[in-house]
C-alpha cells in the first residue's frame, strides 16, 4: 500500500511556505531596514512539519509520539510567530496615533 497523496502535497506545501517564510524575512530586512524575527520562528515552525510530512511520505517508520511532538511543535511556533506579529503591528499603530 503506497503512501497517500495527501502527505506529498503536504510535504511540498510545507517546503514552499518555508522558502516564503526566508524571502519575507530578507525582502523585509532589504525593504524596511528592519529584522523581523517572526519570520525566522514561522519558517522553523513550518520546517517542522514538513519535516513531518516528508518522514511519512519517506515511508520512515516514525513511532507516533514523536511526529505528534514534532506537529505539536511546528504548531507551537507557527501560533508564537503569529502573536509576534500582531504584537509589531499593534506597536506600530500606537507609535503612530
Amino acid at each position: 500500500m503506497g503512501i497517500p497523496v495527501a502527505y506529498s502535497v503536504n510535504c511540498g506545501f510545507g517546503w514552499f511556505i518555508v522558502l516564503l517564510a526566508i524571502a519575507g524575512y530578507f525582502l523585509t530586512w532589504r525593504r524596511m531596514r528592519e529584522r523581523w524575527s517572526f519570520w525566522i520562528i514561522l519558517a522553523v515552525g513550518w520546517a517542522f512539519f514538513a519535516t513531518a510530512q516528508t518522514l511519512i511520505a519517506a515511508g520512515v517508520s516514525a513511532g507516533t509520539p514523536y511526529l505528534a511532538a514534532i506537529w505539536l511543535s511546528s504548531f507551537v511556533l507557527v501560533i508564537a510567530s503569529l502573536v509576534m506579529l500582531f504584537a509589531k503591528l499593534t506597536g506600530r499603530v500606537k507609535e503612530k496615533e
